[in-house]
């Protein structure tokens, strides 16, 4: 299994945001998580990316407890939420650049101008990103996913501050990524959008997931 959850619970302050949920996915399926938005989407998400520990219950992400490992589980999985994660004072090319230095490693010029320009934005490398359009911020934080391969990816609203050109490169990412076995996790209120591209659906409502 990708993700053994037993009993996730969350609230903040005195409100429950997700109630009890118990769900089991194996490798290699596309989820769409659906649900309005305060639905919790985001919140079950940071959970399972680690940046938010449950109020309630246990979990496994490949074998590796939740709360007890999380750097090991930050190593097999990306996360893309509604913080674009980029320093605006740098360029595009160095906010690849310094990606891989955070992961200790030396920087992959070769990779990072194949990456740029998959992403349309080779163009605009040496631009600091605090000129970038909320959209071109979006496909800068997508290149930064696609320069390392993770066994996980978690997207949250990935269709959001992209135009057409950039929703179509982010449906050949994820169908490039569900090619390779990787799971994935598109927390979505746009059914319509997110429906052709998964193999299983989870809805949240009032706090609990429905499968």
């Amino acid at each position: 299994m990708t993700i053994e959850l037993k009993d996730i619970s969350h609230r903040f302050g005195t409100s429950w945001i997700l109630k009890s949920n118990t769900v089991l996915l194996p490798k290699g399926q596309v989820v769409a998580l659906l649900g309005p938005n305060g639905s919790g989407k985001s919140t079950l998400l940071r959970i399972l990316a680690t940046l938010l520990p449950p109020t309630r219950g246990d979990g496994l992400i490949f074998g590796d407890d939740l709360r007890k490992n999380k750097s090991e589980i930050r190593k097999k999985l990306h996360w893309l939420g509604h913080d674009f994660q980029l320093y605006q004072t740098l360029s595009a090319r160095e906010n690849l650049e310094f990606f891989y230095k955070l992961q200790g490693e030396k920087p992959n010029s070769e990779k990072i101008q194949e990456t740029l320009r998959e992403v349309s934005l080779f163009p605009h490398q040496h631009r600091p990103v605090s000129q970038f359009s909320a959209g071109m911020k979006k496909r800068l934080s997508l290149a930064r996913l696609l320069l390392k391969e993770t066994p996980l990816v978690l997207l949250d609203e990935p269709h959001t501050n992209l135009d057409q050109e950039g929703r179509l490169l982010m449906n050949r990412c994820i169908a490039n990524w569900k090619k390779k076995g990787t799971t994935l996790i598109l927390a979505s209120h746009e059914e319509s959008t997110i429906l052709p591209l998964c193999d299983t659906v989870m809805t949240l409502k009032e706090g609990h997931l429905h499968l």
